[in-house]
């Protein structure tokens, strides 16, 4: 379980890095570590303590609540990734082009269950 959560916390860290068009880099200066570190964290390597946590949220503009949000839940790393990237995009958008993404993802959902 403890290599699930650093898995699904560091696939969501990368996804909102990478949503932000950040580096590896960058995040390592804003929060005065490692550009390794960073790495070994979205890679699922190493678990940070909170305060390193709470740095990256800041500088990734997302609350730990995000971070840690259905980790008790076993979901895939790529899974998690995905859920990220997807909600790290959504917070770019206007309310106008958040509504018109979540009906086509409403569309996607009801055809899924038609064939289920």
């Amino acid at each position: 379980m403890a290599h699930d959560l650093k898995q699904t916390i560091g696939s969501r860290v990368r996804a909102r890095r990478l949503a932000l068009k950040l580096t590896q880099e960058q995040i390592a200066e804003a929060i005065d570590r490692t550009v390794e570190t960073v790495s070994n964290i979205e890679r699922g390597k190493a678990f940070p303590g909170l305060d390193t946590l709470e740095q990256i949220g800041r500088v990734l503009n997302v609350s730990l609540g995000v971070l840690f949000e259905n980790t008790e839940n076993s979901v895939s790393p790529r899974r998690a990734e995905l859920r990220a990237r997807m909600l790290a995009i959504a917070d770019t958008l206007t309310d106008t082009d958040l509504e018109i993404a979540l009906r086509q993802i409403e569309v996607l959902a009801r055809g899924r269950e038609r064939h289920h």
